[in-house]
């Protein structure tokens, strides 16, 4: 079609600009490839966070695992800080004009901790720009302290690196590698990585509770001041509840089956944080036929406070 614009140059010189053309409209194409590629967030990344301040030395060793659905994002955001690893939902907007990606706050360890156990953490919220190469694509950007939370922090410097092809996890590379299983869902895979968490850390039996029902419900709520904690909960050392907001007047609720052996029924409180007031505290309240039962419970991330439930047999006079 162009060539039929061309004036009448000499063969040889027409045939040059055939295949000029012909160049022309394959880089064009690429090129049009490329823009379609860059505005995906999709897959994994990794980098290190560096620290705003000269004289600090600790890194974050991070991974963000991202799913796209039109401008929203979900994910995960995992790290390693010192010898502790630790694992946040995210949620954010991602502007393929700008290429900017957007997170938002969650709780990031304070870069000044020494002791796992007791550090506070800051909640920060991530912005991040999208450039794509030949050679790789990268998200260059910071997390930053949320101005309205009381605990401030310097700004976390980050370049991630798209993972191109599939890898393990953090937690992964760390343990031992992932299984055989090309069939796993996210949320298996969410929940086989958190029960490795909860192998790594002391379970600690706060109190043992007599029930007479075949199941139970529990209502967990924060004891005390609202702080941002965060918790998983998990019995008999599966997970039911992931990642979830203690709340001083809306509880995370849940109902559990109890079994005839005791040691089936271990119901524990994992630590995702510590909030702005370590350690992570919670009120566990579990409902039985006609008595309700208060458990105060306290986690880090050394130790997960655990309730057990035991089965008896039910009598007017019980209890």
């Amino acid at each position: 079609m162009l060539v039929k614009l061309l004036p009448n140059y000499p063969g040889e010189m027409k045939l040059f600009l055939k295949q000029f053309i012909s160049v022309l409209s394959i880089i064009l194409l690429l090129c049009n490839a490329n823009s379609a590629i860059s505005q995906d967030v999709n897959g994994k990344w990794y980098g290190v966070g560096s620290v705003d301040i000269q004289r600090s030395a600790n890194n974050y060793l991070c991974e963000l695992i991202l799913i796209q659905k039109g401008n929203t994002v979900t994910g995960y955001m995992n790290y390693f800080f010192r010898n502790g690893y630790f694992s946040n939902n995210i949620v954010g907007t991602f502007n393929k004009n700008t290429r900017l990606l957007n997170l938002k706050a969650i709780p990031v360890l304070y870069y000044q901790t020494t002791t796992l156990g007791t550090g506070p953490d800051c909640m920060m919220t991530g912005s991040f720009t999208l450039k794509v190469a030949q050679t790789e694509s990268t998200l260059t950007g910071s997390f930053e302290s949320d101005e309205f939370h009381a605990l401030t922090a310097p700004s976390i410097n980050i370049r991630f690196i798209k993972q191109l092809k599939e890898a393990p996890t953090l937690l992964e590379q760390v343990t031992e590698p992932p299984p055989a299983e090309p069939q796993e869902t996210p949320a298996q895979i969410t929940e086989r990585l958190a029960e490795k968490q909860l192998q790594m850390r002391l379970k600690t039996i706060v109190r043992i509770l007599d029930v007479v029902d075949d199941s139970v419900r529990i209502d967990l709520y924060d004891n005390g001041e609202f702080d941002y904690d965060s918790v998983s909960v998990f019995y008999n050392n599966h997970l039911i509840e992931s990642h979830q907001l203690l709340d001083t007047r809306k509880p995370i609720s849940f109902y559990v089956h109890v079994d005839s052996i005791e040691t089936n029924n271990d119901l524990s409180m994992f630590a995702e944080n510590l909030g702005r007031i370590p350690p992570n505290a919670g009120l566990m309240i579990v409902t039985d036929k006609g008595h309700r039962y208060e458990i105060n419970m306290e986690s880090n991330f050394q130790k997960t406070a655990t309730v057990r439930l035991r089965k008896v047999k039910f009598q007017n006079n019980h209890l």
